[in-house]
Formats: structure tokens, sequence, C-alpha cells
């Protein structure tokens, strides 16, 4: 690869694995509140994904109760034309944000979702994202300006509280910052997470600090040859998870 393409890729690639979910009995569980963690209006989520299969909706984060069938904030993909949803409630257990991004997924395909929120935003944009570096178009149902309650007494990773709604594909380089804030309409920025273009991840820190300057309180990553399941250990600041059922390394990763 020559100089020039490298460098418009950008400096620090990563080189990871990713974590196989398989649809029916994987997912992650914090068991408990996460540490540290405040509510507040903002946040910012990225997340590296594949699908293996998709026939409805799965979700990639669910910030809720063990055994709730619903999220107090969630981002799940769906699939026809409106691909990416963002969900949050404030601690009155009242919707505040519900927005529809207008991306069409589709299986065997690494995308790259990068997203931040900001209810002092609302009603227009509360949500601001990109896939694969494109800017996703957001349609919204609900947006108020109030606080997103976080403060859950669990959160999961590929699954609702109930189990329900699993994801079937691969995850690297996951992370989450409620309470952080980032301006994703500057290309400067979307560059702390992935080269030109969304191609690839970028190396974010031993505790995924890097973008911002503050670990997040999520950040699971496997590196090259890790084990995969030290993808259930919390980088961040939030506390590790458990793995319910059995990842397998993924066949394919964001890095190859």
């Amino acid at each position: 690869m020559s100089q020039a393409i490298l460098a418009a890729l950008g400096p620090n690639l990563r080189v990871c694995d990713s974590a196989d979910f398989d649809g029916t009995n994987d997912y992650m569980s914090r068991g408990a509140g996460l540490t540290g963690i405040a509510d507040s209006k903002v946040g910012i989520f990225s997340a590296w994904f594949m699908l293996s299969a998709f026939a409805g909706s799965q979700y990639l984060l669910a910030d809720t109760d063990t055994g709730v069938a619903a999220s107090y904030f969630g981002v799940r993909l769906d699939t026809g034309a409106n691909g990416i949803a963002v969900f949050a409630k404030n601690a009155a257990n009242a919707s505040i944000c519900e927005v529809h991004g207008a991306s069409v997924l589709s299986t065997a395909t690494w995308y790259h979702l990068l997203l931040e929120w900001d209810m002092t935003r609302a009603p227009s944009s509360p949500v601001i994202g990109y896939l694969n570096d494109s800017a996703i178009s957001f349609s919204v149902t609900t947006a108020s300006n109030d606080t997103i309650d976080y403060t859950r007494n669990n959160c999961f990773v590929g699954a609702l509280g109930n189990g329900n709604v699993k994801f079937d594909g691969f995850m690297a380089e996951y992370y989450f910052a409620p309470g952080q804030s980032i301006d994703l309409t500057s290309a400067a920025n979307r560059r702390k997470f992935s080269s030109y273009g969304g191609l690839k991840p970028l190396f974010l820190g031993g505790t995924g600090a890097l973008p911002t300057g503050t670990a997040p309180i999520i950040y699971h990553s496997l590196d090259d040859g890790q084990a995969v399941a030290n993808f259930a250990t919390n980088k961040g600041t939030g506390g590790n998870f458990a793995i319910t059922g059995t990842l397998a390394t993924g066949a394919s990763s964001p890095s190859d």
C-alpha cells in the first residue's frame, strides 16, 4: 500500500479481532449499574459490527433493568429503510427521544456506527450520526429537552434486559460514553474513531480515552489474537461484564 494511501487512512490504525454473537444465546450484561455513571443529556456511541443474519430488529446496546423488555437508553438495528434507531427515557419512564435513521443494512458487511446526542437540541436534531463516515438522516418521532436516565440496575450488550432481540453477528471496538460530547460534524473529530471514509478502526487508547481525553464508561475491544472471553472485560470505567452463552472469535474483523 502506498504511503499516500496510508496517510489518507490516518495514523494509529487499530489491528483488532471481533467477537461473534450467535443471535440465539449470546449477549453480555453488567449485572449491576455501571460504575460512576450519571444521568445527563449527552453521550457518544461508537461500534463496529457485521451482521450474520437479519430478520427483524437487533440491539447493540440496551441500558435497562434485568428482565425488562424495554430500554431506558438503547441503540437498535432494524430491517428496512430506517436501519438505525436510538431511544431514551427520563427517570419517570417517559420517552424523551426516539429517532430513526435512514440507513439500509446488509449482512456480511462491516459497518462503523458513530453517534452523538444532545437533548438540548430537541426537538429538531437530538441525535447526529454517521455510518461508515456518511451522515445518517434521522427522522424524529419524539424529542424533549430533558435528562436521560442512564442510572439503571443493569446494562446489556447485544440484547434487551429480558434476553430478547439478540444481536447476530460480529462486534468490535465497542465504545459508550454517556455524559461526554463531541462535534461529529467535524471530520477531524470523526478521524479520532475511524480512518478516512470510515474504512478502518483507529487506536482509541488503552482505556478508550484518546477521542475526548476522558475514558468512556464502556470500552470493549479485543487485541489481535486475544482470547474472545476478554471482550467482556471493560477497559472503560463502568465495570466488567459477564457473558451469557459462549462468544466465539469472529471470522472477520474491521481491521481486515
